[in-house]
């Protein structure tokens, strides 16, 4: 098949949803089918890419690496018009545009909803119930324009029901490549670990570091935690807008020993970071199918996360992680067991490991070619 995969943010961003889109590309081109990506146009900062097309845009504003889709050219559109499938990765601009193709040459259109796009009214506090009732109108009007809605997880498919769309859902998880964080061959310690004391414990969160990961309520929970076991570090890998203000609640509330902030670090380098800590924790509630969360399990991690959307999907209780209330008495109960039973630990840890093939790419771009395939039997049916 000759696959079109239509996104508002690529290479050179690098978030969940494009790293989400590479795996696709990956997995689909390994079965032997054709993929093509629309993009927006970076400029100098364009990356080559074999059949990777970049549309005239502009970036929004901030530095979120989306941008504004401007009408496709014609050179754009003769080579959308000659797919099989087109699958769009947003519902917004060049959602428009790729359903608009869809229709007018009787294409199947999928969309994956990787978001939970209605945590981000947050950011319109004062109309903050008007932007969410517009918004599931919005999104109940573009998902019923597609043939089939990709969702990620069974959390988010339950949520993209409650739209009220009638169009069908299909969960197919996303994939990572497992080995890249299973191998541990050639790993060296990063730098800026080399001076932590060996007997301490690492507790890794890896990530955008953004207000809505909620990323405070682990710092406090291990503050607590530290007072019943204080020889452990957490160590906050990734950029992002929370940075600043993470740093100086860490030094309020005396934590400036015990956290490393990493800043942005490359992608080929994470897993180094990985297998340097002990277990993985995260307190968002904002995810769909979290990849770090993947990441982590497949370089032998458990987890200590807050129940929700997303994590709940992958995280098996009491197996390959702890799922717990947001609540940090509760939260801090499971990381102070983790740190204090190494037995328990390496038992989740093997578990962890076995979890993690379940979203090989191989595994998950097979499932994503069966949802391809039904798609155009819906069509057909039409």
């Amino acid at each position: 098949m000759k696959i079109g995969l239509f996104t508002e943010c690529y290479k050179p961003v690098i978030n969940g949803v494009v790293h989400s889109i590479m795996n696709t590309k990956e997995g689909l081109e390994e079965l032997g089918h054709e993929v093509y990506i629309f993009s927006p146009d970076y400029g100098r900062k364009n990356v080559r890419e074999k059949n990777l097309i970049h549309c005239p845009s502009a970036p929004l504003p901030g530095k979120t690496g989306y941008h504004y889709i401007f009408k496709l050219p014609k050179k754009v559109t003769d080579i959308a018009e000659a797919l099989d499938i087109v699958h769009t990765h947003h519902p917004f601009t060049m959602g428009r545009y790729a359903s608009e193709i869809a229709k007018a040459n009787s294409i199947p259109l999928l969309f994956t909803h990787h978001t939970q796009y209605d945590q981000y009214t947050r950011y319109v506090p004062i109309v903050r119930k008007r932007a969410k009732r517009f918004l599931y109108g919005f999104l109940k009007n573009f998902c019923n324009k597609c043939d089939l809605i990709i969702a990620p997880s069974s959390s988010i498919q339950r949520v993209i029901k409650s739209y009220g769309t009638q169009t069908p859902i299909q969960v197919v998880p996303n994939g990572i490549d497992i080995t890249r964080f299973q191998e541990i061959k050639d790993l060296s310690t990063p730098r800026i670990l080399s001076g932590l004391k060996p007997n301490y414990k690492i507790i890794i969160y890896t990530g955008r570091v953004a207000y809505e990961k909620n990323i405070d309520f682990i710092v406090k929970a291990f503050k607590i935690a530290l007072t019943e076991y204080p020889e452990a570090y957490l160590l906050i890998v990734g950029p992002g807008p929370a940075l600043g203000s993470l740093i100086k609640l860490s030094a309020r509330i005396g934590l400036t020993g015990n956290i490393i902030f990493t800043g942005e670090v490359p992608y080929n380098q994470i897993r180094n970071y990985y297998h340097a800590a002990d277990f993985f924790m995260t307190a968002s509630k904002t995810e769909v199918h979290p990849l770090v969360i993947l990441e982590a399990l497949a370089a032998g991690l458990p987890v200590v996360a807050i129940d929700a959307i997303g994590t709940s999907d992958i995280i098996t209780q009491n197996k390959t992680g702890y799922l717990t209330r947001e609540n940090l008495d509760e939260f801090a109960k499971k990381i102070v067991y983790l740190l204090k039973n190494p037995v328990r630990l390496n038992i989740m840890s093997r578990n962890a490991i076995r979890k993690s093939n379940d979203y090989s790419i191989p595994t998950t771009a097979k499932k994503m070619v069966e949802a391809y395939k039904k798609a155009q039997t819906l069509l057909s049916k039409k």
